[in-house]
């Protein structure tokens, strides 16, 4: 029998886990009757679905509503054989050595906002951490000014915001945003085309990577060039953000789990891994079937969007164990089980950087500080592709020497 379940509403995001049990105790597949998406909620039908690249397709965009035609398909919306030479090309930029090579300069960035908040009574961990160090790596990454951080951090938030947006809400907002991105990007890249054209020596920085890069031995497209930035800008800056507030958030609502970090730090790990789970930053992906099928008790046609809940695949109580409880001292290979960043042919080919980004900052914030208090409500995104803190006020309580 069907469920109530409005993925849009305050209740729901505010506290998506409770409404996430429900459904997957009654109602694993359901249709979305405004907009015509269907959501899969269990951890082992999204596993199914994510494996079967003949049938699930992702050329019509990783959100609810269909990628015009004319768009460039990157990575998460290219299926094979593209997906497979796309992700060849940029490979390199994310190879184990030069993900430790980002190790040093993470460090010194974190640190360095970690003394300013030292000197602050109160303040709001996003504003001064969260928001500027994932968004200081992708300008490494992608050879960017850090001093535009701002102005990249407001399209960011709503490219990212749109995503799961409810019909065409944001779509004047989302296309404003586009538009000035790849306007933004157009001249960075089209200098180091010119540049490669001429013989002349490219950086190392993954815009550099795919001018340099070819597909089938020709040139990537300008235009796909540009998508690519696009997507590792939003993709690479918002989740990382929203997982380091909801690591503190959830440290705050559970002190217990805090204490059990502070005595033993080896914890570190599992703690990011359980906190990827409990309140995974993304609430899901979406796939669209390339024939007629079923969906449980649904009649699906051919270009129908269906939404991979990954956030109620991690609250399953088939693979989790009293799923709901934020638990650090899980078993780390259960915890890996979780679909946060994805599974299969599509995984997230950032993860590893997003792990070490978190890592450091709770290793960093450990040697400083004993722990926090709020000073505030925790204000949480303000758009539904997102889940966890856009605010986070807190009075930190620094470590006694």
């Amino acid at each position: 029998m069907s469920v109530e379940f409005d993925f849009y509403s305050d209740d729901f995001q505010n506290d998506p886990g409770s409404k996430y049990a429900e459904m997957l105790d009654r109602c694993p597949f359901h249709k979305n009757e405004e907009q015509g998406w269907y959501a899969v909620f269990r951890h082992s039908d999204i596993m199914n679905i994510v494996r079967d690249n003949e049938q699930f397709s992702v050329r019509t965009g990783p959100g609810t509503n269909y990628a015009d035609e004319n768009h460039a398909p990157v990575l998460v919306s290219a299926d094979p054989p593209l997906h497979g030479k796309q992700k060849k090309a940029i490979a390199p930029a994310f190879n184990p050595k030069l993900i430790a090579a980002m190790e040093e300069p993470i460090r010194k960035f974190t640190a360095e906002c970690l003394d300013r908040m030292m000197e602050l009574k109160t303040c709001d961990l996003m504003e001064e951490l969260a928001d500027p160090l994932p968004m200081f790596v992708i300008c490494e990454l992608l050879d960017l000014p850090f001093e535009d951080f701002p102005m990249l951090r407001g399209w960011v938030d709503v490219m990212a915001g749109s995503t799961l947006q409810r019909g065409d809400t944001m779509e004047g907002d989302r296309l404003d945003k586009l538009m000035k991105i790849m306007g933004y990007f157009q001249p960075l890249v089209e200098a180091k085309i010119a540049k490669d054209e001429a013989g002349e020596e490219l950086g190392e920085d993954i815009i550099s990577m795919l001018v340099k890069g070819r597909i089938d031995g020709e040139r990537i497209p300008t235009s796909h060039i540009l998508s690519f930035a696009q997507f590792l800008l939003v993709a690479g800056a918002a989740t990382t953000t929203v997982t380091i507030g909801s690591f503190f958030h959830l440290m705050m609502e559970h002190p217990d789990q805090w204490e059990k970090l502070k005595a033993n730090p080896e914890l570190t790990l599992p703690a990011i891994e359980e906190t990827l789970r409990h309140d995974s930053p993304v609430h899901g992906l979406f796939r669209t079937n390339n024939e007629a099928m079923e969906l449980g008790q649904y009649h699906l046609e051919p270009d129908t969007k269906i939404g991979l809940m990954w956030a109620s695949g991690n609250l399953d109580p088939e693979v989790f164990e009293d799923p709901l409880a934020f638990d650090i001292t899980r078993d780390p290979k259960t915890l890996r089980k979780h679909l946060t960043f994805g599974h299969g042919l599509h995984v997230c080919i950032g993860s590893p950087l997003a792990r070490l980004e978190v890592r450091v900052v709770v290793e960093e914030f450990l040697k400083r500080f004993d722990g926090m208090e709020r000073a505030g409500p925790m204000v949480p995104y303000p758009y539904p592709t997102l889940h966890g803190p856009y605010k986070l006020p807190v009075k930190l309580i620094p470590k006694v020497i």
